[in-house]
């Protein structure tokens, strides 16, 4: 599994993994999800929402990357299924496509009120990625 929660006090801790950055901005996409709505269903997508944001640094990227998506997810209603992600210049764009939130399939999760700068960390381990972060719950 790309992502797993990690113990921590108060908020949620994660910690993905990934072969390339792009890859690594989905799965925090999708442990955001999941954290949101908890184990869901794989279904076909049905509705596709442009994603734009961009950062000094890769933190800022994946930071303001998922302070993006959780509006989006909030304001659209969207339960992600796949992401199609270009970057270039400290700017990720691309889609997050997925399924309209049902509170019978999707209300296993919690609230998250943002992402963390506290704690975070991203480093390069040979060949893959490690992003550690803190949901704000």
């Amino acid at each position: 599994m790309p992502f797993e929660e990690l113990d921590y006090t108060a908020d949620i801790k994660m910690r993905i993994t990934a072969e390339d950055f792009p890859s690594l901005l989905s799965e925090s996409g999708f442990s955001l999800a999941k954290t949101l709505y908890g184990d869901y269903p794989s279904e076909p997508s049905v509705k596709t929402v442009h994603l734009e944001a961009s950062g000094v640094d890769d933190v800022e990227l994946v930071v303001n990357f998922l302070s993006e998506l959780l509006f989006q997810m909030e304001i659209e209603c969207l339960v992600p299924q796949s992401f199609s992600l270009n970057i270039e210049n400290n700017t990720v764009s691309g889609t997050v496509s997925g399924v309209e939130f049902d509170r019978v399939k999707h209300s296993g999760g919690i609230g998250v009120k943002g992402v963390s700068y506290s704690g975070i960390s991203l480093t390069k381990i040979n060949t893959e990625f490690e992003l550690i972060l803190i949901f704000d719950i």
